[in-house]
């Protein structure tokens, strides 16, 4: 059968980011997968430390940055010097809002350019502690400014729903799991006694919260929290010490370093899991997300336990497969911990109902289609 992408078989594609890991899934696992195996010649240019072919995907290496502002003083000036390099004919897709001026570039020269929103940039500058406030409004108006050029110039994807607000032109390419880890992932959990967070462990995504379950809860209640994500090694010491009684309950990985897709999966796979966890504090940021996360509970039959957040609430409720809880309610938490854990029947059609809704409605394979098709109209512009 002729897929989309073998009427541009060998169409040069160069995917961008100064920011993301090498194996970030979104960029590396579902597009630039998606694009090699539907016939496109797939570059990522992103920092690691060496050149390589991957799964068909051609990684060059920019180096990695010790420091934030390595990214800007020594590594977009190495990135400008490969990208200039490209024949016309390339289509570049950035991933990064620091990376507009160059996107911009490109296209005044004739390139094919998309800009691809994976973040609510805007909020997420609101909420960092040590910014100063001119700093914020500063390198806000700034990233407005060029947000809203690049969406008038550039072909623009957003991964959620809600970014319509800012950039209604844009083509919606949404964050959802594929089904070649989940179709195959069947677990049936028993007796689970355990907690599991997958994701950047930070603390505006929950670290102090989550950890914070365990003071609540004796060993026969839970047993542990597994946080399975990158951590640094001063958050980590924090959550570690913040435990009363038994350290080891709180299990995870403090190097800071990524974690690969793949034990991420592996641990969907455990058979100790009561439910996942996305107890975040109220912030703005996070207010209207649809987590990734809760698509891939939902793909390994998990029940979520999440903050109370009105558009949450709105998504998940009807779907039936969670339990909102507020942040501060510890009570409350611990309530619903040992709800789905003693009901049997509610965790296991609450995990029921979360994979059928991604095997039938929120998966990559749908969001894939919409990606080729958008991927040979703009390869077609070129013939």
């Amino acid at each position: 059968m002729l897929k989309v992408g073998d009427l541009n078989s060998g169409k040069k594609i160069v995917q961008i980011s100064s920011a993301h890991h090498v194996f970030d899934n979104r960029i590396f696992n579902k597009i630039s997968k998606s694009l090699a195996s539907n016939g496109y010649n797939v570059d990522l240019i992103i920092q690691h430390e060496k050149d390589e072919v991957v799964d068909g995907i051609n990684i060059v290496a920019l180096p990695p940055a010790k420091k934030k502002t390595d990214r800007i003083i020594k590594i977009i000036p190495i990135l400008f010097k490969k990208v200039i390099n490209y024949p016309a004919g390339t289509i570049f897709h950035f991933h990064d809002p620091e990376l507009l001026p160059i996107g911009l570039l490109l296209k005044l020269f004739g390139y094919k350019v998309i800009y691809d929103i994976h973040e609510d940039s805007v909020t997420a500058i609101e909420q960092k502690k040590y910014l100063p406030a001119i700093v914020k409004k500063t390198v806000i108006y700034v990233l407005r400014m060029f947000e809203a050029i690049a969406h008038k110039k550039l072909t623009t994807i957003i991964a959620e729903k809600y970014y319509k607000e800012r950039f209604p032109e844009a083509f919606e390419v949404l964050n959802y799991p594929k089904l070649n880890w989940a179709t195959n992932l069947i677990v049936e959990r028993k007796s689970p006694d355990s907690l599991l967070y997958t994701g950047s462990v930070t603390e505006d995504r929950g670290a102090y919260l989550h950890a914070k379950i365990l003071n609540h809860m004796d060993k026969s209640e839970l047993s542990s929290i597994s946080i399975v994500g990158s951590c640094s090694p001063y958050l980590y010491k924090e959550l570690i010490d913040s435990i009363k009684g038994s350290k080891s309950r709180l299990k995870g990985n403090g190097s800071g370093k990524s974690v690969p897709f793949d034990k991420i999966v592996k641990a969907y796979n455990g058979k100790e899991w009561i439910a996942g966890l996305a107890i975040f504090p109220k912030t703005r940021h996070y207010a209207q997300k649809q987590l990734t996360k809760f698509f891939e509970y939902m793909a390994a039959g998990l029940p979520i336990i999440y903050t109370d957040f009105p558009a949450w609430k709105a998504f998940l409720e009807p779907l039936n497969v969670g339990i909102a809880v507020d942040p501060g309610d510890f009570s409350k938490i611990k309530e619903t911990v040992l709800r789905l854990k003693q009901e049997d029947d509610l965790r296991k059609k609450m995990g029921e109902n979360g994979r059928k809704a991604i095997l039938d409605t929120y998966n990559w394979e749908k969001e894939e289609e919409k990606l080729l098709t958008l991927y040979s109209t703009l390869a077609s512009g070129y013939n």
